[in-house]
């Protein structure tokens, strides 16, 4: 009897081994970046995004859960290319952008991120290009609700932004509500950022807003 359980015990193990799905892995690529996306109990999203230099960026998006992700930046061809940046629970990402914003030849990446909920708050993470040697976060101040209070910039700011780059400036883009119990917003906005550089460190600040019917 004993040696029946033992063999029974066995042969559902070995029936639930070949049921479960194994890991697979698509992948994507185009001129200017390669994804890699494996489906298992983590999803997990490579990118690389290769700068005019040369230099590669790799971000690797782990997703513990469908609206939160923690990434892992590494970069190749940099003196010291053993450095990793980490952003812990952040929202997913959508895209990542290639810009010299502070126009010292060097482009920086911008990971656009955007939450899941209904509102989709448009959110970036930075890397800046130290002279090609090495790369290190740029300071992004997120949208606070002081801000949206207190900012006119900010004012009436609901999501559903998009962000993206035009004449070398970071341009976030977003429809302006009266209130917040009406659908219909009066009109669009945009805030222009440019990458300011102090003692190797990096900012990105707000230099202009204008409001566009």
């Amino acid at each position: 009897m004993k040696q029946l359980i033992i063999t029974i015990l066995l042969m559902s193990i070995f029936i639930f081994s070949c049921k479960e799905k194994k890991p697979e892995t698509v992948i994507k690529k185009d001129s200017t970046e390669n994804m890699t996306i494996k489906k298992d109990s983590s999803f997990i999203i490579k990118k690389e995004m290769k700068t005019k230099t040369g230099k590669v960026f790799t971000v690797f998006e782990n997703k513990p859960s469908y609206s939160i992700s923690n990434y892992s930046v590494s970069g190749s061809g940099f003196e010291n290319s053993k450095d990793t940046l980490q952003f812990q629970n952040k929202n997913p990402m959508v895209n990542a952008l290639m810009a010299d914003l502070d126009k010292n030849g060097y482009e920086e990446m911008y990971i656009l991120t955007k939450s899941t909920g209904s509102g989709s708050f448009m959110d970036l993470l930075g890397v800046a290009c130290d002279s090609d040697k090495t790369f290190s976060e740029i300071n992004i101040p997120d949208i606070s609700e002081k801000d949206i209070e207190k900012n006119e910039k900010f004012s009436g700011y609901m999501g559903h932004d998009s962000v993206y780059i035009s004449d070398n400036k970071l341009i976030r883009e977003f429809p302006v509500y009266k209130n917040s119990s009406t659908n219909i917003p009066a009109e669009r906005r945009k805030i222009i950022y440019m990458l300011k550089p102090e003692d190797r460190l990096y900012k990105l600040v707000i230099t202009g807003a204008e409001n566009i019917k």
